[in-house]
This record gives structure tokens, C-alpha cells and sequence, in this order.
């Protein structure tokens, strides 16, 4: 997820297709990979059937999370079916702002089906799925952008790519990258059993993270 922000680092609108190229793609891998939690943490014959959900949320709740509205495999089929397809319409740049308007709602209504389920990784993509809809990321390499500039001289479209964006979501979304490493920092210093640091017991976290990364085994071996 960082890669994607740190992309948009000069703020062009290459950077912005880029950004929406990879999130999409993100986005459509994880709902894919979901279909296989669905009967046993979506559905009225798993870990959380709605009749129980329901007796522990608010109106508010229940008004956002259509993913709660029923029960049945079907239901939750069609609702991630319908999200998979958005993802790849937001990747491909087809109806960009109603695509990333109805993903970005959607996901919130995933999660909030099953806060269980919930990580580090869900909290983001609800952030870069938000700032996509204030960001011009259709100018350029999508299906939008195609149906607009057709009929336009491809120089012009050219010199668009290369037109430095600046508005509150792009300054918001490079402030993501300061804010991604201070959340992490702060979670592992405030690590109420010291696995982060050097003098952790039985080993520090760092070293079993070596351990397990590919790029620094060659050193264990």
C-alpha cells in the first residue's frame, strides 16, 4: 500500500492512473479472495448470523451495512459479485467516480458485516478508496479518459499526463504516507510485551520477521 501513495510523489496525472490502476487491482483480488469466507463469516449459517448482528447495532448501522440486510449465501453472492465488478470498472477507469463512490461504500458495508474479520489492511484501503473520490484519477489511461479525448489531438492528451495535481486529497493522501509509518511505530512502541525491542523474550519480533521475509533468510542460513 505504501508503494501506491509513495508513486504520487510528483502528482501528475500518470501518477493519479497509476494509483487507480493499483488500488483497483488490490480491491479485486481481496473481494475474490473473500468468496471463500462467505459461508462461514457472512452468512445466516456461520460464526455471525444477522438476527444476532442485528440485536448489537444501532439504526445508523444498519442503515450503511446492506451486507447485514440478509442472510442467506445468495444475497451475499450477488453483494460481492457487484463489488468485484466495481473494482474492476475502478481499475480500468470505466465510470470512475460512480465506481469508486459505490466501492469505497460497499467495503465499508464488507467490514462492518464482520468487524471480526478486520485488519490493518481493511483501515486503508477505506482511506485510499475515500480520497479516490476527490482525485482525478480517470484523466488519463482509462476507459473515461478513451470516450472523452477520442475525437481530441493525442498530443494534448499527452501533455495532460504530465500536469501536476494539487488539491487537499493529494496532500492528504502523501500525509498517508507519514501517517501509515507513525501508526505502526506506535503500535510496536507501545507493544505491552516489549516484542519489539532488543531484550524481547524469547526473540524480538524484528528477528522472527527476518526470519520469515525471503529477502534476509540468505542470512539465518
Amino acid at each position: 500500500m505504501q508503494v501506491i501513495v509513495l508513486s504520487l510523489s510528483h502528482g501528475s496525472h500518470f501518477h493519479l492512473a497509476l494509483f487507480r490502476i493499483s488500488i483497483g487491482l488490490l480491491l479485486l483480488i481481496e473481494l475474490i479472495l473473500r468468496f471463500r469466507f462467505l459461508h462461514p463469516f457472512y452468512s445466516d449459517e456461520g460464526t455471525l448470523p444477522t438476527n444476532l448482528l442485528v440485536t448489537k447495532i444501532d439504526r445508523i448501522y444498519r442503515g450503511i451495512c446492506i451486507h447485514a440486510y440478509f442472510g442467506s449465501m445468495l444475497y451475499q453472492q450477488i453483494l460481492l459479485s457487484i463489488q468485484s465488478f466495481l473494482a474492476f470498472c475502478l481499475m480500468i477507469g470505466y465510470m470512475t467516480g460512480v465506481s469508486s463512490v459505490l466501492s469505497w461504500f460497499m467495503y465499508l458495508s464488507l467490514t462492518l458485516r464482520n468487524t471480526w474479520l478486520n485488519f490493518i489492511l481493511d483501515r486503508y484501503f477505506h482511506y485510499m478508496l475515500f480520497y479516490s473520490m476527490f482525485l482525478p484519477i480517470s484523466s488519463c489511461w482509462s476507459v473515461d479518459s478513451y470516450i472523452k479525448n477520442r475525437n481530441e489531438n493525442d498530443k494534448e492528451n499527452d501533455s495532460l499526463k504530465n500536469d501536476t495535481v494539487v488539491s487537499l486529497a493529494t496532500i492528504a493522501l502523501k500525509a498517508q504516507v507519514c501517517w501509515i509509518y507513525l501508526d505502526a511505530g506506535q503500535g510496536k512502541y507501545n507493544d505491552p510485551l516489549g516484542g519489539w525491542t532488543l531484550n524481547a523474550d524469547p526473540l524480538p519480533a524484528l528477528d522472527t520477521y527476518a526470519r520469515h521475509t525471503v529477502r534476509f533468510y540468505i542470512f539465518y542460513l
